[in-house]
């Protein structure tokens, strides 16, 4: 799967689950772990996978700033 996808993804199911659960801490943190084991080998520091850290961090920076 491209991480595009599973970002958009797992983004939309975080705002379905704060809709009916509400916020809760550390909101998204195990769907973040879960992308980085998906798509992060930590011994590659390519382009292409030093963006896909970057994407995943802007994905964690938006699961600690979501306000619903």
């Amino acid at each position: 799967m491209d991480i595009n996808k599973a970002l958009a993804k797992e983004q939309n199911k975080l705002i379905k689950i704060a809709r009916v659960k509400g916020l809760y801490e550390n909101f998204g943190q195990n769907e973040v772990r879960k992308l980085e084991n998906e798509f992060i080998d930590i011994s590659d520091y390519s382009k292409q996978m030093n963006n896909n850290r970057r994407l995943i961090q802007k994905f964690n920076e938006w699961c600690m700033n979501y306000g619903g």
